[in-house]
Order: structure tokens, then C-alpha cells, then sequence
């Protein structure tokens, strides 16, 4: 990836740029030892909550100075392995946000391998509040001086793993890195200079070794030309860095609200030396790097009028994967020798990752369209074969308008419908028990159409972003995205291995038709006192491997119910055949169900076939089910039921509401209606009180509802029953939908 960036100003105000591409190799230590015979640390990290440990740094260390013998870093599954030389080896864990762990003393010896598997324990660390800004003193004694000592610790830890790779080697990225001349307007002055490469690395750029700049400053310059160079990991890292500069702390204020910022600058100027200084972002709620900037000290005064300096974001995957998402560095364009030094205009050079993936899958996107690949280096037109058709409007004023558009497709690039697509991101920092910050974390939630395309709108840009699907029981792998700045939308394909399309349902066969062959759709199947199935429109239920007979019931309205035990047929399925019951009617001739039932045109059954299918979880009661059961009241049908539960508002003028798991109010919807809670009243005075329920008694009459969807929560609900964005927490405590109107 770029290297450094040198500048020729041959005539008047030309730029000409030469910069050179990294492709990294295994991390080298200058301070460990050559290890001759192998020896072997492998293990395996959990949480606390006994999930894997992805991106934990793992040190192996020895002597009374505890002097490094090597890094890793955990994988996705919490996996390391790390080589060391025999003898006595100090392993401990160092985790972002978390205090270091010992995970133990081993003696090795030659060619000897050790497993080990350790729980970390849950023991955080508070970023503590900035009461202080940074002083012009070097020296921070003190709470003041514990406080920098501790986010510099969390940055240099973020700082160190964008330098390792674990045992799952490093993916595979594609990047753009983009060069532009700009006036002092920051208007475009020469065309834009755009190349794509794609590799297999870790660094984005690389600096001169640390002692070098300690002696030639960071910006070199001859007669004809300028370099700049910027300060990278291995810089940052070092203790030439660390012992010529001062490190303070300053609280992020707007944009940056909830960030805290390592601040660094020289200990002192030397003439004709260029430092720099700036600040290091790290995120108050999680202890995670996100932004550096620095500027230039020390340039020529002609020069200072352009804010030279630069923008480096640093992004975390779920996985454990640090990288540098994006850098921009600006510098001062001059005239020549001899006229006298005068500046005359800026140059911006730049680079972003576009996606990372490994394997197949895809780890990161910025969502940008896809290019072609390019030809003799020059980059084609982009392909945008998913086109906007609405704009994305905010659900309430200043709301976020981006969109996530895509398609999911099955292993051989087929589309794939009925997929839950959830994206989620962390919003608002709220000041929490002391002074730790925390994030609510705030989703969407969508399902694929036919043709396996999706849009989730009301998404917010420049925040990273995760997004997951969920095919049945399968999942999809994790994607993180980040929408630009100055972008509303992005695209993100989702791709399921091994699942296809076209697969044959796996089970069983229960085939329901009337007295004529003609198919009974939507009846209701249970099988040998299980949980019930509906049939399909071709009157079709799937169910597990069974004997050659099996003792079932059938209902469906209409018809004469039948319970018994039924064989196999020739063709391997169980056929059932329901009378219809007597009606004293014209003769009439059908040829086909030309006409839908209003369960059918409001989705019910279609969303009981897709839940059947493992799109999502949910519990039906169906017509049959309810001209089965007794009650006096439509509360009295929640009953016993999955994911609700019947509460009662205090006082004497009680009413009856529905509670999800963790005694939360549900949303209802009444025949596709999201109906708002009302305030309840009290025993004394009537008035209405904080919240409010939706009286589940004073809705409809018990016999007016045909049928009834009940969702654990708006993550496992149709897109079409998910209340939409701005409507507080709805949703998130579970769903029901009632239909009423007649029983088919």
C-alpha cells in the first residue's frame, strides 16, 4: 500500500507524484531472538460470557524485564498460536477495553507444544472523564498523569494489532488511492489521478524507521522537491516517539461527543526540523481507535498558510480485524527556486479500502458500486445494476436518509428470497452508572424479495455499520459497512455457501385434498401430537422422516375434521381426504380458486409458509385453532401461547395489555393497523398516567378474530409487521398482528 508521497515541482506549479506499494510480509521483531527449533503456544481465548475472543493481542515474554519474545493476535474463533523459544515463557492477553490477563508460565522444551484454553475475565476499563485539557507542561503527574498513561495504553494496544495477523493469515483487500492538486480555495486545480490495486496486506502506508525521522525531521527537501512522510503504527509505537513528545488528553465535543483524544506534540522545536502533532480519537464506550490527526510543525512560514497535515481512520471488524479504513494528507504546493518561496496551492493525496474479503466472504464494504477491472491501469466506468428507485425520506426530522441496497444469493450466485437482512449500529452516547459511556445499538430489519433484492432505508452514513442475514436456521457471515461522508447509499451483496435455491424441501410429504382431488389449501396438519403445520396452496405439508404410518389430525374450515391413523401411499406420501360439510347450495361447477380469502390477500398464510421454512420464528393461531378453543374474551386466546404473556394495568380501571419476554409492553397491530398505546388510568383520579398499554379486551369482539401472528421481537417479524423507524422502541419487545373478517 502507499509508502510515502514525493513531490517534484519541476516548472511554475506543476506536481508531478512517485510513491511506491508495500506488500507486507510477516511481521518482523528487531527485539526477539531467531528461534531455532520450533516451539509451540496454541490455545484458545473466551469471554466471559464463553464466546470466542476475536482480536485479543497475545504476548509471550521472558526475564525479570519481561522482555518480548513474540506477538499474534486471536482469529474470529478466539485461535492463537504463537512460536517461542525454549525455556520459560510468560504468556499474557492484552484486550481493548479490558485490563491484561496472565494466561500463564510454561517451561518448553525443545520442539514441545502446549494447548491451553483460558476464559478472560470480564474486567473493564473506564476511560475516565477529561477534567483537564492539555497543559503546556510535558510532565502529567498524578491522577492526571494515570489518566494519559491509561488511553495511551488502549490506543497503543489498537495501535499493535493493526501490525499482526493471526493464524488466518491476512485477507484480501482492494483500495483506490487518489492524487489531486486543489487552490487555496481547495477547488480542483488538475485532474484527478485514481488507481485501484488489490493484494493481500496489513499496512496501509509505512514511514521511515522511527530513529530516521528522530534525525531528518518528517518532511525532506532538496532543490526540486518535497517529501512528506506520515506517522504510521510503527512510528507511533515506538519509544523514539514516546520520549520526544508530550502526551496529553481533551474531551470530543460535536461531531466527536463521546470520544476521548490522546493529544501528542514535541517537547521542543528545532530550526530547520519538522515535527508533528495531533491527536489520537479512541471511542469513551468500547476503548476502540477510530481517528488520528496530525498536523505539520515547524514548516517554513511562507508555507504554514495550508494546514498541512493528514486524517488517518482506523476500523475494527467483528472478527478481530484492524485496519486503516481511509487516510487523506494535505500538503503546500511552492513555486521554484529562484523565484522567492511562495505557495501556490495545495496537493491532496489519499487512499480507502473499497472491501476486504477472505475466501468468499465478504468482510468489509464501503459500498461504493464495483468497478471493472481496469485496463493498462486505468479504471472503467462502474456498473450499476442496482438502481434507486425512491429516495430514502427520514422517518422523523433530521432523521438518517442512507440506504443499504443489495441482493442475496444462494452458493452458484442464484437468488435467494425469504431472508432476514438485519443491520445494526451504536447511536447516542449516554453517560451510564460513574462516569463510563455507553451506546444503544439501533437495527433494521428486512426480507428478501423474489428476486433476492433487499433495501433497508433510514441508515446512517459515515458510521460503520453491520449487517447479517439468516436464511432458516443458517446465517450468512457478518458484513461491516460504512457509508461515505458525502454518500446516502451503499450496496452489499449477501451470500449464503451451501445453500441453493431450487433445493427439494427436505421431509415428508402430508398431501390434503376434498372429496373431488381438488387440493385443500392452508388446512391444519399435526402430526402424532406435535406442534401443527399448515399446507401450502397445493395443499402440501412437509414434515420430519416418519414410519410407513403415522396418526394425525386435520382441520380446515368447511370441512369435516379428521383424526386417524394414515399409511403411506405408492408415491411415499400421506394423502388425506376431508369431507366437505353439507350445504344446502346451488350446484355449482369450480375450476380453480379464482378468488383469495382476505387472510390470504392481508399475508397471513404466505407468512406461515415462510415461517414454516425457517425464515423467521414466530407463533400462528390459525382458524381452525381458534373455532377450537374456548374463552370469553380475546385475551383468553393468549393463553399458554409462545412469546406473550397477559398482564393487567393496576388500579380499578384496570386494563388487559400483552407483555413479551422481560415484561415489556408488545406492539399490536390490528388488521395491518399499528396502533398507538393508550394512557391508562388510575383508581383515584382518572387521569392519564406516564406510558400506556393497547387494551387487548376493548379492541374486537372474541368471535370477529380469524387469525393471529405473535413475534418474539421486530428482529424475527416480517418486514411488513416491523414498525417503522422513529416509533421508540416498538417492535423490540415482541409483535402481534390480528386479523379479523371471516375464517378462511
Amino acid at each position: 500500500m502507499l509508502a510515502f508521497a514525493r513531490f517534484h515541482v519541476m516548472t511554475g506549479c506543476d506536481v508531478h507524484w512517485f510513491g511506491r506499494w508495500v506488500r507486507s510480509a510477516a511481521l518482523t521483531l528487531a527485539a526477539a531472538p531467531a528461534v531455532v527449533s520450533a516451539q509451540s503456544l496454541q490455545g484458545t481465548l473466551l469471554r466471559a460470557d464463553s464466546m470466542p475472543a476475536a482480536g485479543v493481542i497475545v504476548v509471550a515474554s521472558r526475564g525479570a524485564q519481561d522482555s518480548v519474545l513474540a506477538r499474534t493476535i486471536t482469529n474470529g474463533n478466539g485461535r492463537y498460536a504463537i512460536d517461542v523459544p525454549a525455556g520459560t515463557v510468560r504468556l499474557r492477553a492484552l484486550r481493548i477495553g479490558h485490563r491484561p490477563v496472565l494466561i500463564g508460565e510454561f517451561t518448553l522444551a525443545t520442539g514441545a507444544r502446549r494447548e491451553t484454553r483460558t476464559v478472560l475475565p470480564n474486567d473493564p476499563i473506564v476511560l475516565a472523564t477529561v477534567t483537564t485539557e492539555a497543559s503546556s507542561s510535558c510532565r502529567q503527574t498524578g491522577t492526571a498523569g494515570a489518566n494519559v498513561a491509561t488511553v495511551f495504553e488502549e490506543a497503543r494496544k489498537a495501535l499493535l494489532s493493526t501490525t499482526l495477523k493471526s493464524g488466518d493469515g491476512d485477507p484480501l483487500s482492494r483500495l483506490s488511492v487518489y492524487g489531486q492538486a486543489r487552490t487555496m480555495g481547495n477547488r480542483p486545480a488538475g485532474r484527478l489521478e485514481l488507481e485501484f490495486k488489490e493484494g493481500v496486506t496489513v499496512k496501509p502506508f509505512q514511514s521511515l524507521r522511527p530513529d530516521s525521522l528522530a534525525k531528518v525531521g518528517y518532511v525532506e527537501s532538496d532543490l526540486t522537491s518535497r517529501t512528506y512522510y506520515a506517522p504510521d503504527a510503527d512510528v507511533l509505537l515506538s519509544e523514539t516517539f514516546a520520549s520526544s513528545h508530550c502526551l496529553g488528553l481533551t474531551e470530543g465535543k460535536g461531531e466527536r461527543a463521546g470520544w476521548i483524544g490522546l493529544t501528542f506534540r514535541p517537547q521542543q522545536f528545532r530550526p530547520s526540523f519538522v515535527d508533528v502533532s495531533g491527536t489520537l480519537w479512541l471511542d469513551r464506550a468500547s476503548n476502540e481507535l477510530r481517528r488520528m490527526e496530525f498536523t505539520y510543525e515547524g514548516l517554513p512560514i511562507a508555507m504554514q498558510r495550508v494546514n498541512a497535515g493528514g486524517v488517518v481512520e482506523f476500523t475494527r471488524l467483528p472478527d478481530g480485524i484492524w485496519f486503516v479504513n481511509k487516510w487523506e494528507l494535505l500538503m503546500p504546493r511552492i513555486t521554484l527556486p529562484p523565484a522567492p518561496m511562495r505557495v501556490a496551492g495545495m496537493f491532496v493525496r489519499g487512499g480507502e479500502v473499497w472491501w476486504i474479503k477472505r475466501g468468499k466472504n465478504l468482510l468489509y464494504t464501503n459500498g461504493r458500486t464495483e468497478l471493472l477491472p481496469e485496463t493498462k491501469g486505468v479504471a472503467q466506468a462502474p456498473v450499476d445494476s442496482t438502481p434507486i428507485e425512491t429516495p430514502c425520506t427520514p422517518a422523523q426530522p433530521g432523521g438518517a436518509v442512507g440506504q443499504l441496497l443489495g441482493t442475496v444469493v444462494d452458493e452458484r450466485g442464484a437468488p435467494l428470497a425469504d431472508v432476514i437482512v438485519t443491520v445494526e449500529w451504536q447511536r447516542n452516547h449516554v453517560i451510564g452508572g460513574g462516569q463510563q459511556i455507553r451506546w444503544e445499538t439501533q437495527g433494521l430489519s428486512t426480507v428478501s424479495l423474489r428476486d433476492g433484492t433487499f433495501a433497508l432505508c433510514g441508515v446512517p452514513s459515515a458510521q460503520l455499520l453491520t449487517l447479517s442475514a439468516l436464511y432458516g436456521t443458517r446465517k450468512a457471515a457478518k458484513v461491516s459497512v460504512r457509508i461515505a461522508e458525502d454518500e446516502q447509499t451503499a450496496r452489499v451483496n449477501v451470500r449464503f455457501g451451501g445453500v441453493r435455491a431450487d433445493a427439494t424441501a427436505q421431509g415428508v410429504v402430508v398431501r390434503v385434498r376434498d372429496g373431488t382431488g381438488m387440493p385443500i389449501a392452508h388446512a391444519f396438519v399435526e402430526v402424532e401430537s406435535g406442534r401443527g403445520r399448515v399446507a401450502d396452496d397445493s395443499g402440501r405439508v412437509f414434515i420430519d422422516a416418519a414410519p410407513d404410518s403415522v396418526r394425525m389430525k386435520v382441520r380446515r374450515l368447511g370441512h369435516t375434521p379428521f383424526t386417524g391413523r394414515v399409511g403411506r401411499a405408492r408415491s411415499g406420501e400421506f394423502e388425506v381426504t376431508l369431507k366437505a360439510l353439507a350445504q344446502a347450495l346451488a350446484a355449482v361447477t369450480v375450476t380453480a380458486r379464482a378468488v383469495k380469502s382476505p387472510l390470504e390477500l392481508a399475508g397471513f398464510y404466505d407468512r406461515v409458509q415462510r415461517a414454516q421454512r425457517g425464515t423467521f420464528n414466530a407463533d400462528f393461531i390459525t382458524p381452525e385453532e381458534l373455532e377450537g378453543r374456548q374463552g370469553a374474551r380475546p385475551a383468553d386466546l393468549f393463553q399458554g401461547r409462545r412469546f406473550v404473556s397477559v398482564a393487567r394495568t393496576q388500579g380499578q380501571y384496570s386494563q388487559t395489555f400483552l407483555q413479551g419476554r422481560g415484561r415489556c409492553t408488545m406492539t399490536v397491530y390490528l388488521d395491518g393497523r399499528l396502533l398507538q398505546p393508550e394512557p391508562s388510568r388510575d383508581s383515584r383520579n382518572r387521569t392519564a398516567r406516564s406510558g400506556g398499554v393497547v387494551p387487548i379486551d376493548e379492541l374486537v369482539n372474541l368471535h370477529e378474530v380469524a387469525a393471529i401472528e405473535i413475534y418474539a421481537s421486530a428482529a424475527n417479524a416480517p418486514a411488513e409487521l416491523i414498525p417503522p423507524v422513529g416509533t421508540s422502541a416498538q417492535g423490540a419487545c415482541g409483535i402481534v398482528a390480528i386479523w379479523t373478517g371471516g375464517r378462511r
